[in-house]
């Protein structure tokens, strides 16, 4: 089946909203944290010219989604369970990094789940402070230098 990346639309927000659900009491601390996954909040994510928000699928089930907010922080980076180590995340990493980099910023910026944080090291990040628990949710601070990348 013909897998693509492309560029999310409000046809894809309940999709992205199901995709995301299974993994957020993983950062989510309260319901406060969880409101910030809702269906609402997504919308307000894809309508948000400074979100860049792309999905990855095979026209029949959506795969995975990632989402950077201008100039360049990931604010979304989510495989469906069943389908992670394969491959799919460094593909979707790799297209990202690839799009953040025409900007010419020099620095990319995450908050990790602390259950990412090893993915993130993977791709070069590091940590940039100890974990923080804010706005409902508990994230690690990441930076990658993308200059040499």
């Amino acid at each position: 089946m013909n897998k693509t990346i492309r560029r999310a639309t409000i046809k894809d927000l309940i999709a992205i909203t199901q995709l995301i659900a299974p993994f957020i009491d993983e950062f989510a601390i309260n319901d406060s944290g969880r409101q910030l996954f809702c269906v609402s909040m997504i919308e307000k994510m894809l309508e948000n010219p400074e979100i860049h928000y792309f999905v990855y699928s095979d026209h029949q089930e959506m795969i995975g989604v990632i989402a950077y907010k201008n100039p360049a922080h990931l604010v979304h980076f989510f495989i469906s369970k069943e389908k992670q180590a394969q491959g799919i995340g460094r593909t979707m990493w790799n297209f990202i990094l690839q799009e953040v980099k025409k900007s010419g910023v020099s620095v990319f910026t995450v908050n990790s789940s602390c259950n990412a944080q090893p993915v993130y090291e993977r791709f070069g990040f590091v940590v940039k402070d100890e974990t923080i628990e804010n706005h409902g949710l508990r994230y690690v601070p990441m930076s990658l230098n993308l200059v040499n990348t």
